[in-house]
């Protein structure tokens, strides 16, 4: 199959949460986010998500450095294109920028399942009737707060519980393991701890969590090594894996067990295939919009995922969204579907328009 591009779309959009979602690091209200939309020349569309936050507090990349480089990017593109894959090829002459090209290559993968008649998670090798198991990530709050958010979740059917902890969260933690001794629990630092913690995470050991998710900071791989050799609970590493060399790095150094694989973090689809195999791998969230999320719903159906992903539904975060049809929740499961995007609510929620 060839495909031959003829146009590309972003589109500047803003989502508002329902509730503010606090990390270690910041607090999020609302969602910049990118969507671009590539058209080909047998009138086909695909959709891709430019996920980055509007200030590099998670990568180095941002909003206005996605739109600032996708022009180049698109450039790129011209030509027949035989398989999505080769959109990875194409851009490997620019340096990082992976949810640049995660965004093109979602867009691809959507054109190509499209123009062969087949659903993205089919089109990837996928199960498309499979129902996805999920977990919640909880933002951080005082415990009594987090206790209360714990028990709604596991009474809604969530399989796994994901806290945003800081350092100083001990208490939280404690709370919530007292109240749910058995509790599927993990947490997530999003990179707020140092090698001087090391000593308070030997402590969290007792807590009996399935990971703890990025505790030290993105490169600071010989803290994530040496912490791993002395820790009992797994180490599960998301903003350090941004490429399938990361992956291997991981691996060499015995610097964490697990990978959190979110598609838009380490340049797509085709790179996120690659990484499944390195490692014991489960998939993550980017807070992203209806058409990211159905990217990342798609991978999902693929065998192999250790753990419930972290996946709520689009209309648990936001007022409104991009799609015709929410993503809901049901018994802590979610099933993928190839719902369409409502071009009403795009062009509403659209705080400006660039055609590449």
């Amino acid at each position: 199959m060839t495909i031959i591009l003829q146009s590309a779309e972003l589109f500047d959009v803003r989502l508002t949460f329902r509730q503010p979602m606090k990390t270690a690091l910041t607090t999020l209200s609302d969602r910049r986010t990118t969507i671009l939309r590539l058209t080909d020349t047998e009138g086909n569309i695909g959709y891709g998500e430019g996920v980055a936050f509007e200030t590099p507090w998670y990568t180095a990349e941002t909003q206005d450095s996605i739109h600032a480089l996708a022009p180049v990017l698109y450039r790129l593109l011209q030509g027949p294109l035989h398989h999505p894959s080769e959109v990875a090829t194409r851009f490997q002459p620019i340096q990082g920028n992976q949810m640049a090209k995660a965004m093109f290559d979602g867009a691809a993968y959507e054109l190509f399942a499209r123009a062969s008649n087949q659903t993205l998670a089919t089109y990837l090798g996928g199960d498309a009737n499979k129902a996805i198991a999920c977990g919640k990530a909880l933002g951080r709050a005082e415990a009594s707060k987090t206790v209360r958010a714990v028990e709604d979740a596991l009474q809604d059917g969530f399989q796994r519980i994901k806290l945003k902890l800081a350092p100083t969260d001990t208490s939280v933690l404690a709370h919530v393991r007292k109240q749910f001794p058995d509790a599927p629990l993990m947490f997530d630092a999003n990179g707020s701890f140092t090698r001087s913690d090391i000593r308070l995470l030997q402590d969290w050991d007792q807590y009996g969590l399935l990971m703890m998710e990025q505790p030290f900071r993105a490169n600071d791989w010989l803290t994530h090594q040496y912490a791993a050799s002395l820790l009992s609970t797994p180490l599960c590493l998301d903003e350090s894996i941004e490429t399938i060399t990361d992956a291997d790095l991981m691996h060499s150094l015995g610097a964490g067990q697990i990978i959190n694989i979110k598609p838009a973090r380490v340049g797509g689809l085709t790179n996120a295939l690659t990484i499944r195999e390195k490692a014991t791998y489960w998939l993550g969230g980017m807070f992203e919009s209806g058409i990211g999320r159905r990217q990342t719903l798609a991978f999902a159906t693929l065998p192999g995922l250790a753990y419930p992903i972290d996946m709520a539904g689009t209309d648990h975060y936001f007022v409104e969204d991009l799609l015709e049809v929410d993503y809901r929740i049901e018994n802590g499961q979610i099933r993928y579907a190839e719902h369409e995007v409502s071009l009403e609510r795009l062009g509403r929620l659209t705080q400006s328009k660039l055609v590449l």
